[in-house]
């Protein structure tokens, strides 16, 4: 878990995504995350696990590339970036008003 929540890039991923949400809490372990969730985006279930994939997702790329290819992270925000174009191209996965909430909430 210290790699997707607490180590101090993705602490910075997190509170740019809480500032979204208009918080400046972000969560420390899968289980936070969660309630954080349930807290900040009431009713919105359906996004729970695709925000969390394409966060972690994001994220593990972004460390691959710095380990393996040593490309440095230059910015945090181009993880955010990243992630956010993880859920523009996952809204197909979504049906109805939900793909249309996640392209809004992604973009």
């Amino acid at each position: 878990q210290h790699l997707f929540f607490t180590c101090p890039v993705a602490r910075i991923i997190w509170r740019s995504i809480g500032v979204v949400l208009g918080t400046d809490r972000c969560p420390s372990n899968y289980w936070q995350y969660f309630v954080w969730c349930h807290k900040f985006l009431p009713g919105k279930q359906t996004f729970y696990t695709v925000g969390l994939a394409a966060t972690c997702w994001a994220i593990w790329l972004a460390r691959n590339r710095a380990t393996f290819e040593k490309k440095q992270i230059k910015t945090p925000f181009e993880i955010v970036f990243s992630l956010c174009s993880f859920l523009l191209y996952w809204t197909g996965l979504q049906q109805g008003e939900d793909a249309k909430e996640l392209r809004t909430g992604a973009e």
